[in-house]
């Protein structure tokens, strides 16, 4: 991508402009009041954007204006697996993925041909969710592309959820899971920016959206989800120029954004928090461990089919469940102690036929559980540097770049500790402390901090509140 189209960016974001003064003398003052205090806090997600990013965005002036005043920490361990689902999930109910239950972006569907669904919908997501809270407590609450709010109660909402079926198109399930006044009201408008998910069309539309939603509807807790980063380090590398120029993008999208909130309120009574979920790593080959489990005869099929299996890998990208099938689960409980150490065993045996290069660690089912993660595995593979999973079995593993479809050159699901694999967390506004921070804090902390703000209680949490940044 050259400079040509960052300016082609830069003419749509002027239009945006154009479209937002509209809506401001029409019908932006006629709704501007929400709740009674006035109070008002804006959550703006760049996925896939890092603490390895700081540098080079404060140096750009929306985020360093918002930087110069805000409380922030630059080290914020994501959640494990560190994927989108899981990792939103943990931002607003402050619980790590094992109480929250999206422990992954996508369910664990062997017979499903194509893509596999994800969980999509807020009725997957165990606890409170600072959004019901808010409502609850007469916010007014929008929510733009914010992953696993589908079919949830977001009075001004466009949910993330895809077209996955042969006889769907994208406006039906968006229909399907969100409010259908507000979605065609937006598609109407804004609609012809985008092209599928392709980005940064995907991204124009969300920002149009949002300054359109700001000045007409005003909302007092507005969530937002922008994936440019994301996509383009997938397909380009972490480093790559095109991520480069998708964080200047991210910078004007911001200064876009903080421009309607003061044209819009009292920016006294505003918090806005920017935020990342998780960071990438560079890749160059893809592993396949169902190809290990199938040769070993832990799969049962009938017409290329699966109809039942023993042992199954769902894949995290840079992390992967195994899972033990239902029939075995039961057989096991029956088992004499002997038989079923000969079947761990195996098992074992079998995961280690995968190249030791290829695969860091296999993480027991105790750690797992410690680290957040989904209780019902019988363990979780961790990749080595430069590696990634996924859940076919044609082949032991391939190149990404000899890959046909889907092919990532970065991704994320890694362990959160790694080096250089933080993501970041800042806020200013209403209720916060100018300059203050804190050196550590894992993601779930963000939802009791930003909770603390709202004036509402999410109950228990493995997060805690970052009293430091507060006021």
């Amino acid at each position: 991508m050259d400079q040509r189209n960052i300016t082609g960016q830069g003419n749509r974001a002027g239009q945006g402009n154009r479209a937002g003064q509209g809506n401001r003398a029409g019908q932006g003052n006629r709704i501007r009041q929400g709740n009674r205090t006035g109070q008002r806090m804006m959550i703006v997600s760049l996925d896939a954007v890092g603490q390895r990013d700081l540098p080079f965005l404060m140096q750009q002036p929306s985020f360093r204006k918002l930087r110069d005043v805000a409380a922030y920490c630059d080290h914020v361990e994501s959640v494990y697996p560190s994927i989108t689902y899981p990792a939103h999930t943990s931002i607003v109910t402050g619980r790590m993925p094992y109480h929250h239950r999206i422990v992954n972006n996508i369910k664990v569907q062997p017979n499903r041909r194509g893509r596999e669904d994800w969980l999509w919908q807020r009725q997957y997501v165990s606890g409170n969710t600072l959004y019901d809270l808010a409502a609850r407590n007469g916010y007014r609450v929008a929510g733009l592309l914010w992953p696993v709010t589908a079919a949830g109660k977001i009075r001004y909402c466009v949910p993330e959820v895809f077209a996955n079926r042969s006889w769907q198109n994208q406006i039906m399930v968006s229909m399907m899971n969100g409010p259908i006044g507000y979605q065609l009201e937006l598609y109407r408008r804004f609609g012809h920016l985008m092209d599928g998910t392709k980005q940064p069309q995907l991204d124009d539309f969300v920002t149009e959206s949002a300054i359109y939603t700001i000045y007409k509807y005003n909302p007092d807790l507005f969530l937002i989800h922008l994936t440019d980063v994301d996509t383009n380090r997938h397909l380009y590398g972490v480093d790559a120029p095109q991520s480069r120029e998708a964080l200047l993008r991210h910078d004007v999208r911001l200064g876009r954004f903080v421009k309607a909130l003061e044209e819009t309120g009292d920016m006294e009574k505003t918090t806005i928090v920017v935020l990342g979920d998780h960071c990438q790593m560079d890749t160059h080959t893809v592993v396949y461990p169902n190809y290990y489990l199938k040769k070993a005869g832990f799969w049962h099929e009938k017409d290329g089919r699966i109809y039942s299996y023993d042992f199954y890998a769902q894949h995290c990208d840079g992390s992967c469940y195994i899972y033990m099938g239902r029939k075995l689960r039961n057989q096991m409980r029956r088992m004499e102690r002997k038989k079923r150490r000969e079947v761990m065993e195996k098992l074992r045996m079998t995961l280690k036929e995968i190249p030791a290069e290829m695969v860091s660690r296999i993480i027991p089912r105790r750690e797992v559980i410690e680290r957040g993660g989904d209780d019902a595995c019988v363990c979780m593979l961790e990749a080595k540097s430069g590696y990634y999973f996924q859940n076919d079995a044609a082949k032991p593993f391939e190149p990404v770049a000899e890959k046909e479809d889907s092919k990532m050159r970065a991704t994320h699901g890694y362990l959160p500790d790694l080096p250089d694999y933080a993501t970041f967390f800042m806020m200013s506004g209403y209720g916060v402390r100018e300059h203050a921070h804190v050196q550590q804090m894992h993601l779930w902390d963000e939802a009791p901090t930003l909770a603390a703000i709202l004036g509402v209680s999410l109950g228990k949490t493995d997060g805690q509140k970052m009293e430091q940044l507060l006021k």
